[in-house]
């Protein structure tokens, strides 16, 4: 049965609230310190001006906007795959950079609507984890990074893979990976299932060429190429301070060491997915856990992700059937007909 607002009790209906004005006052906290203007929106909004400009999408041209680099970091002016440029050429060509507020809207629609979705199933375990990752979110919210649409995508997934729509699962995944690659491990997830397997392969196939389609025909093939240079980059010297790697170098590792630690920790983790394969909530949080700690760049508005933990606990997954061994048919006595 779907609960509702009118269906909680008090102490559930109260930490919601307590919730709500913990995010207002920090969300609050936000404009005031970094102003209102939401800075990831901007470097995407640059992007797709660039296309729209037939111009380069990972280097400044004369006339470009500049986007403000930070070597060794970063030193293209956007990190995503072309796709989420393509997505804002129409955003880009509306005056007065209206695009970069239609686009905050729905960021920020997006985080809202997850934990009001996950709240009315679980109030209680919503609004503390909300209120403990109060300053990722926030921030989240603040430079409007697509990890907003990523999060609801995380959580939907889940929500069709309990409902056996696991071709749509595979579909939602995909376009998040054409976005951004880190939500990959959610694609491994997927495949490793026995009931999931090919569905969800059907639904990454068919919406990862779909999305490809867009992208390149958005952005061009050459943009693609330089996108691979990019990738290069930030596995040999992009890793920042939030991800494992620049954590090793915090704790005295040699960077040309540290490096390694992103996809060390990648690799671990799939195979703890392949032996968790048979359980899908542990696979799934191995998941999602997976793609925070085997990012080589990871923000503080990242650790807002963890939200998607919360989805099997929502939406607990049905236990497959035990495996019973087939005993052999115990003989039946003879019934002799009568006068036999």
């Amino acid at each position: 049965m779907t609960r509702t607002i009118r269906g909680m009790r008090p102490v559930e209906l109260g930490t919601i609230a307590l919730a709500v004005v913990v995010l207002v006052f920090w969300f609050h906290q936000y404009l005031v310190w970094y102003g209102s203007v939401p800075v990831d929106a901007l470097t995407y909004i640059k992007a797709g001006e660039r296309l729209n400009a037939a111009h380069q999408l990972y280097a400044l041209s004369p006339g470009d906007r500049p986007v403000p680099l930070n070597p060794p970091y970063w030193t293209v002016p956007l990190l995503s795959p072309p796709l989420i440029a393509v997505v804002f050429r129409p955003l880009a060509a509306l005056p007065n950079d209206a695009g970069i507020n239609v686009w905050w809207a729905i960021t920020m629609a997006a985080v809202i609507v997850t934990l009001a979705w996950l709240a009315i199933r679980r109030p209680i375990a919503t609004s503390w984890t909300a209120i403990a990752l109060c300053l990722p979110i926030t921030f989240e919210m603040g430079v409007a990074n697509v990890n907003s649409l990523l999060l609801l995508g995380a959580v939907l997934s889940w929500w069709l893979f309990v409902r056996g729509r696991h071709a749509w699962a595979g579909a939602v995944v995909a376009a998040m990976i054409a976005v951004k690659l880190t939500p990959a491990p959610l694609a491994f997830w997927l495949l490793l299932g026995r009931r999931s397997r090919r569905p969800a392969f059907v639904g990454l196939a068919l919406s990862g060429i779909f999305w490809a389609a867009v992208s390149v025909g958005g952005a061009g093939l050459a943009a693609h190429f330089d996108y691979l240079d990019v990738v290069r980059q930030t596995q040999e010297v992009g890793t920042n301070g939030f991800s494992l790697a620049g954590a090793g170098r915090f704790f005295g590792m040699a960077p040309e060491m540290a490096r390694w630690l992103p996809d060390l920790a990648l690799v671990l983790c799939l195979i703890l997915m392949f032996i968790l394969r048979e359980r899908p909530r542990w696979c799934y949080s191995t998941a999602v856990a997976t793609w925070l700690i085997g990012s080589p760049v990871v923000d503080f508005n990242t650790f807002m992700l963890l939200i998607a933990l919360l989805a099997p606990l929502a939406w607990p997954a049905a236990s497959p059937p035990a495996e019973v061994a087939e005993e052999p048919e115990k003989a039946r006595p003879l019934v002799s007909p009568a006068g036999g």
